[in-house]
């Protein structure tokens, strides 16, 4: 049964509308079927004009906010590079270990 008040409670709370609940009861659709590439295609428009871009390339990460962290650092961070990390909860003491993981030199700065 779907509730008028559903709060998402990883990273939230945050609320849940209704029609987003809705959604998720459909059927699923094959990813490697033309359903898929139809909606794979609006999306990489659609996201273009999120960010006002028209031509640099914008993707998608298929994983968890500690994958985007990851994904983050993998290409940006090289081992021995300075790295700054302001750790005002559990997301930011992830990405200083992440960061350590690929060799930067992390200085955290702890807020409560």
């Amino acid at each position: 049964m779907l509730s008028e008040h559903f709060d998402l409670r990883v990273p939230g709370p945050t609320p849940v509308p209704p029609r987003v609940q809705r959604a998720t009861i459909r059927p699923m659709i094959n990813h490697r079927g033309g359903e898929f590439t139809a909606l794979y295609e609006r999306l990489k428009t659609g996201i273009k004009e999120v960010f006002q871009t028209t031509t640099a390339e914008v993707f998608f990460i298929t994983g968890s906010g500690t994958a985007g962290l990851e994904v983050a650092v993998a290409n940006v961070v090289s081992p021995g590079d300075p790295v700054l990390v302001l750790v005002t909860g559990e997301f930011g003491d992830r990405f200083a270990r992440i960061c350590q993981a690929y060799g930067a030199e992390v200085d955290r700065i702890d807020v409560p």
